[in-house]
């Protein structure tokens, strides 16, 4: 990759991790939840099969970056409503929103443990951005990670030992795939290409994950062991980014964002699921834009 091409997907990729996880399914399989990318986000969420698009977080600032607990009853998400980023959660029967991080410095990424207990997400409190771990009602943090490397969007494994993160050099590096004992042991690295991977996912059994990375301009879609082992694309389309890959509750779809050609909006993403053998099903075209235009008509 030349100097200019690697620039300008550094670019791309950088402006992606501005949003972490765009779509995650509900514990039970029954709903999707995400968020588009436009000028300002909202959270949404969809059924598997496309049906009952809504609107679940509106505001007039930025709301990105969905967790649905484990019980299902709340979503995590990361919000600039009061100025820079902090973590919020969304009570899904009643509709209110309540923020968990009262901090001066930016706190995002958030992630539920498997028990629902703890919450892992980044910032950079501490100078770089690093990990961090705090309980659920916001309080007794700790620090899991203290280098001089950027690391993001973190990624409980399903049986709360583990977390799947990213790290780059510096904001300008490449990054890989990392993984780390919850109590900061045992950093381990997945992967190791001369380009970068991003928007990790484990899947539900955490014997595997999913992840984008961009080879001679195309985003990919990746699946591979928890270890790096056996890595494979899944989905390739040149002239299209995919994002955000993300995996079902029973392992056999991987639901994920990329821009569509046709719709209400040309060139702003979609959603769609993909099985294991790489066939695709789009769920819906729709977007914020066909929301907000419908209810000005």
């Amino acid at each position: 990759m030349n100097t200019i091409n690697r620039a300008i997907t550094c670019l791309i990729i950088t402006c992606a991790l501005t949003f972490s996880y765009a779509q995650v399914w509900s514990p039970d399989g029954s709903k999707i939840a995400f968020f588009y990318i436009h000028s300002i986000e909202d959270i949404y969420q969809v059924n598997p099969d496309g049906s009952d698009f809504e609107i679940i977080e509106k505001h007039p600032d930025r709301d990105f970056a969905p967790s649905w607990s484990p019980d299902g009853k709340r979503i995590l998400f990361t919000s600039v409503r009061d100025g820079h980023h902090e973590l919020y959660e969304l009570n899904l029967k009643n509709g209110k929103s309540k923020r968990l991080t009262q901090t001066e410095f930016d706190t995002e990424d958030g992630h539920y443990s498997p028990d629902g207990k703890q919450i892992a997400f980044t910032s950079n409190r501490g100078g770089e951005n690093d990990i961090y771990i705090m309980d659920r009602n916001g309080k007794n943090t700790r620090r899991i990670t203290e280098t001089e490397a950027v690391e993001s969007t973190v990624k409980w494994s399903p049986d709360g030992k583990k977390i799947l993160f990213r790290s780059a050099l510096n904001r300008d590096s490449p990054a890989d795939l990392f993984t780390i004992n919850s109590d900061g042991t045992d950093r381990k690295q997945i992967t190791n290409t001369p380009s970068s991977e991003f928007h990790q996912s484990w899947s539900r059994d955490g014997t595997k994950i999913s992840y984008i990375t961009v080879v001679d301009g195309v985003f990919e879609l990746h699946i591979a062991n928890s270890d790096g082992s056996e890595d494979k694309v899944l989905v390739r389309k040149e002239g299209y980014q995919a994002f955000f890959p993300n995996w079902s509750p029973d392992g056999n779809w991987i639901a994920f964002t990329r821009d569509v050609s046709e719709g209400t909006k040309e060139g702003y993403p979609a959603l769609y699921k993909v099985d294991l053998s790489g066939n695709e099903i789009l769920l819906s075209n729709k977007n914020s834009f066909h929301l907000y235009e419908n209810k000005s008509n």
